[in-house]
């Protein structure tokens, strides 16, 4: 019988869940930032013999991720211990049943890709910046100002964006145009953007992601773009910035 029980996981045991991900998994830069808290999150795990054999990762944004192995149990865990998340977007390692149980625990089936550099010293390319926009480094006073509601779920306060990732904007007559950030854990740097309505369409947002997968390369991390299946957008902004998709995975999606 399927006996997994999640329990959370303290601050301090975080870093015992490291190894239920192997280097490849999808997400990983949001695993490692919710163990090092660059990120706020929360973590339970499935012990067996006090080692770990599953664990669910859930940050304050849609992005949860599941390791380990998994049961049909975990799912119904996972949904559990959700409730009142909002939207969930889990990801977990496929396998034998695993989309099964996923469906009846309550989530719906979505598909994500995976882009990522294919060498070491790939540097982004640069688009003109136009002449009307200036670029300026994110910090604390400008996230205040950002229209950007991916960004302040995912770290929650300025001081936190401040002091754990590199967010670059360009800015137009004081309004913040489009903001890109990258999201930094295990070697890796997430990218992230928003374009303000009013300014769209006009390749800022390339423009904004260049500069911190460029920023994320001086400092030795591998710039990662990860979009739903049907999202041409990003999909083409990915290829455009130089990056090759890696992988296909699958998702359980929920509103909890």
């Amino acid at each position: 019988m399927d006996q997994t029980q999640l329990v959370e996981v303290a601050a301090a045991d975080l870093p015992r869940l490291v190894s239920l991900f192997d280097p490849d998994h999808p997400n990983l830069a949001f695993v490692h930032a919710v163990i090092d808290g660059a990120i706020p999150g929360r973590a339970w795990a499935h012990f067996h013999n006090d080692a770990p054999v599953s664990c669910l990762v859930a940050t304050t944004a849609p992005f949860c991720i599941a390791g380990g192995a998994m049961t049909p149990a975990f799912f119904t865990e996972a949904k559990r211990l959700l409730a009142g998340h909002g939207e969930v977007q889990l990801v977990y390692p496929p396998g034998p049943g695993t989309g099964a149980w996923a469906k009846q625990a309550g989530f719906t089936a979505g598909r994500r890709l995976h882009f990522t550099r294919t060498h070491f010293g790939f540097i982004a390319p640069m688009p003109a910046v136009p002449d009307d926009y200036a670029v300026v480094r994110i910090d604390a006073e400008t996230f205040s100002g950002l229209d950007s509601p991916m960004a302040r779920s995912i770290f929650g306060t300025s001081a936190q964006y401040a002091q754990h990732t590199a967010g670059f904007a360009l800015v137009k007559d004081g309004q913040v145009a489009a903001d890109a950030h990258g999201v930094i854990g295990g070697g890796l740097i997430e990218l992230g953007v928003h374009t303000h309505p009013d300014h769209r369409r006009k390749g800022l947002a390339l423009m904004a992601l260049a500069l911190v997968s460029r920023w994320g390369t001086e400092q030795g991390l591998r710039s990662v773009i990860t979009c739903h299946a049907d999202k041409t957008p990003s999909i083409s902004m990915a290829r455009k910035l130089g990056l090759t998709e890696e992988l296909s995975y699958p998702i359980a999606k929920a509103i909890c």
